[in-house]
């Protein structure tokens, strides 16, 4: 049984390997075009080809979990909360594309169903990132990046420059087994704020356990915040609400 078990997790590494390697899908264009959209101080969603403003704005792109946009209210709480702010929050919906498949499964809290999802994530950024900065609506100075769990993976996993901050929630930095999984791939000048739970239910294995935190040699401006008790998505989190908050006034150029 031990030797059965340890050649299911070399297989599953090598899996994710050649995922990796093979790198993301094809119709990420699609995750742009349904993007759900959050204009400044509105509590309601809208459209791409809906966005009428009159000036420019700062914009986070918003990278939802592994659920989709609707399934958990993380998605929606942080984006009405950063559109509180003054910022227009756009969330590409992976989704979307053609050439996704469900890559876990929220009622019994499995993931890693679709390898490939984590190249797809990572391209979904790069393109919102270059999309954004054609719009007349972005200031041009301030783009930040948010991911929850799934999309959190991404967000320290891109390797892009010119975010004013990146904020990861639900995610541990951590994947003993898998090393890609290891580590913050961002930029290490590039401002990062981690919010996770003591226990998270997500990650019960130990080679997933950890924090963000752990990552952080090397990274002047990077800072954790580990909230107690069990949990998962951390926007009922009066404490992790204000501390997003603070960090993107922090980080904020002024006009």
């Amino acid at each position: 049984m031990k030797l059965i078990k340890c050649i299911f997790v070399a297989v599953g590494i090598f899996a994710y390997s050649i995922a990796y390697a093979q790198g993301a899908g094809t119709d990420v264009k699609s995750s742009w075009d349904n993007a759900v959209i959050y204009l400044p101080n509105t509590s309601k969603p809208t459209k791409l080809d809906q966005v009428k403003l009159d000036k420019a704005y700062p914009v986070v792109i918003y990278m939802h979990g592994c659920g989709g946009i609707d399934s958990n209210s993380d998605n929606h709480g942080w984006a009405k909360l950063l559109a509180q702010q003054g910022l227009v929050v756009i969330m590409p919906d992976s989704f979307a594309r053609n050439d996704r498949k469900p890559s876990c499964d929220p009622k019994t809290m499995k993931g890693g169903l679709f390898p490939p999802v984590h190249g797809m994530r990572l391209e979904e950024i790069r393109f919102a990132s270059d999309e954004v900065k054609k719009q007349p609506w972005f200031d041009g100075k301030n783009l930040f990046l948010m991911g929850f769990s799934e999309g959190a993976i991404a967000a320290v996993r891109t390797k892009l420059t010119g975010f004013r901050g990146v904020i990861a929630t639900s995610w541990t930095c951590t994947n003993s087994q898998v090393p890609s999984f290891d580590v913050i791939f961002l930029p290490p000048e590039t401002p990062l704020l981690t919010i996770n739970h003591s226990d998270d239910p997500w990650y019960t294995t130990e080679n997933v356990r950890g924090s963000c935190e752990s990552k952080f040699t090397g990274r002047p401006d990077a800072q954790n915040l580990t909230i107690p008790g069990s949990g998962h998505g951390t926007y009922l989190n009066e404490k992790a609400r204000q501390a997003v908050v603070n960090f993107i006034k922090q980080h904020l150029q002024s006009q």
